[in-house]
């Protein structure tokens, strides 16, 4: 069973109610796309004065990381656009530490299912610190929670700054403990998920403590995915694999020669990729901030294109096969998208 299948069962077992993904725009990230999972259910609950019934819900997200475009081929594990799951309880928890202990469990829990066990993992939690005027103590109950669940200490980090304390620029965005879980590849850490605490809105001149809280746990199901299969690099997932190879038949070129190449190719795949879900999701390539982004992957995807000198139809043809073959089950994908793609993608490429 693949990762995300794995999640959808576990998810369902533990009785979390799940939810619709978001838009790959949404409303709850100025100017940025699609960052996290859940936001459309835990937002209203944060912001709430009064005391709202605690859900539990989960979510298979579509995110866009547009912080990674420029690594995108380099590094062996970040992707552009990338699939998060996500589960968390929103609303009045009356015993914090309780439920954070039952979300951190039911982590360790999902790991292991996905062949990841308690000996693999590291963490890095807040060693407290001073946020907006406000001296903040260690999270002494994420550590405490971690060796009960039997974490060793000589694997728990705790960092100074705001690497664990999450702290968004702008008046009512939320604040709050942050763990970070990462899996030890050689002298790579790769992190494959996280734990946030939303206890705190920022009111810019001070941290206002919120009546309901968030406590939710992200996954990243594609980081999973390639090292739960003992891959060296996210790249070497069927898709990106595939595609690869596809693309060199069509350059006629020896394996190895592609390989040599690879950073490129994988650029235009990923890229691609995401362009497309963009368009599919209603998103214009327009004078937005997020069209005026989606400019920069395709002038991208066309400098590679013209640089590896690809018959564009040929890709085109690849892309969509090999995206349909991937996606197509769980996204419904329109042919209007692949071809808003393409003809932009041509124009591009006359200019």
């Amino acid at each position: 069973m693949d990762t995300r299948n794995i999640f959808l069962s576990f998810v369902d077992e533990n009785g979390f109610q799940m939810v619709d993904r978001s838009n790959l725009v949404s409303k709850y990230f100025k100017n940025e796309f699609n960052l996290s999972g859940g936001h459309s259910h835990l937002v209203p609950a944060i912001l709430s004065s009064e005391r709202v019934e605690k859900k539990d819900i989960s979510v298979v997200d579509l995110c866009i990381r547009k912080t990674d475009a420029g690594i995108i081929g380099i590094s062996n594990n970040h992707l552009l656009l990338f699939e998060m799951g996500v589960w968390g309880s929103f609303g009045y928890i009356d015993n914090k530490k309780q439920e954070e202990s039952r979300h951190l469990s039911l982590l360790l829990q999902f790991l292991k299912r996905c062949d990841i066990n308690l000996e693999m993992l590291y963490f890095t939690i807040c060693a407290g610190g001073q946020y907006i005027g406000k001296e903040f103590l260690p999270d002494d109950d994420s550590y405490d929670i971690l060796l009960s669940l039997g974490i060793n200490s000589t694997h728990i980090f705790k960092t100074t700054g705001r690497r664990n304390f999450m702290l968004s620029r702008g008046i009512d965005r939320f604040a709050g403990y942050n763990i970070e879980v990462f899996v030890k590849r050689g002298e790579l850490f790769v992190e494959v998920a996280s734990s946030n605490i939303y206890q705190y809105i920022n009111k810019l001149t001070h941290l206002e403590r919120t009546v309901n809280t968030g406590i939710g746990c992200g996954v990243g199901i594609e980081r999973i995915e390639f090292i739960s299969k003992g891959c060296q690099s996210i790249y070497d997932l069927d898709f990106f694999k595939n595609t690869k190879d596809k693309i060199g038949e069509i350059l006629q070129i020896p394996y190895y020669s592609v390989n040599i190449i690879s950073d490129k190719v994988y650029r235009i795949i990923e890229l691609s990729k995401t362009v497309i879900f963009l368009i599919n999701d209603r998103q214009g390539i327009d004078k937005t901030a997020q069209g005026k982004t989606m400019r920069s992957y395709l002038a991208k995807i066309t400098s590679e294109v013209s640089f590896l000198s690809i018959p564009l139809k040929d890709l085109f043809k690849i892309i969509k096969i090999e995206m349909d073959e991937c996606f197509s089950e769980r996204y419904s994908i329109r042919d209007e998208s692949y071809n808003i793609f393409f003809n932009a993608l041509a124009e591009q490429l006359e200019k």
